[in-house]
């Protein structure tokens, strides 16, 4: 049996040889619907592994001290720890903040993160400025870069004064 096809009356046009035959037909099917799965267990797997990372951290309150406690023109130095969340599990995060004010009623607080590699900055008293021990960085007292590899300044955070203590936003 051949599967040639019979001659066509030219008066009736040609036959089309482009025409999807069964096995392209089957064969597209399958590629489709492989595609499809695979997007779906791919995008669960994803979605796995991304875990919570893409939903909006929501930021917290660290108190720095009491304001009758902070010394006014004096950098002050908060160690912290608080619970927080990543993108699986609660972990504890630690860190330090200098909180400076000039007149006692407005307050600076800075991250004591330098913005090179995290390194803890250390306050200079003697030389009015931050130094990061790791690589010889110096901040000027509002955080912005002196010298060394640090890209931008430290950060400043958001404050609040409540019940006569300072608070910042981490």
């Amino acid at each position: 049996m051949s599967h040639d096809l019979e001659p066509l009356d030219p008066a009736k046009g040609a036959w089309d040889t482009k025409e999807m035959g069964r096995r392209r037909f089957l064969e597209v099917t399958f590629w489709s619907v492989t595609s499809v799965v695979t997007v779906g267990v791919v995008g669960s797997g994803g979605r796995f592994l991304v875990g919570n990372s893409l939903e909006p951290r929501t930021a917290n309150w660290v108190q720095i001290g009491k304001i009758a406690e902070l010394k006014v023109g004096a950098v002050n130095r908060v160690n912290y720890a608080m619970k927080a969340t990543d993108a699986w599990r609660e972990v504890e995060q630690k860190g330090a903040l200098y909180a400076y004010t000039a007149d006692g009623a407005s307050y600076t607080v800075l991250d004591g993160s330098c913005t090179h590699l995290g390194c803890i900055v250390q306050w200079a008293a003697s030389e009015n400025r931050f130094r990061c021990p790791c690589h010889a960085a110096e901040f000027t007292r509002e955080g912005e870069v002196m010298s060394g590899p640090p890209p931008k300044a430290l950060g400043r955070l958001e404050t609040k004064i409540q019940d006569g203590a300072l608070f910042a936003r981490i």
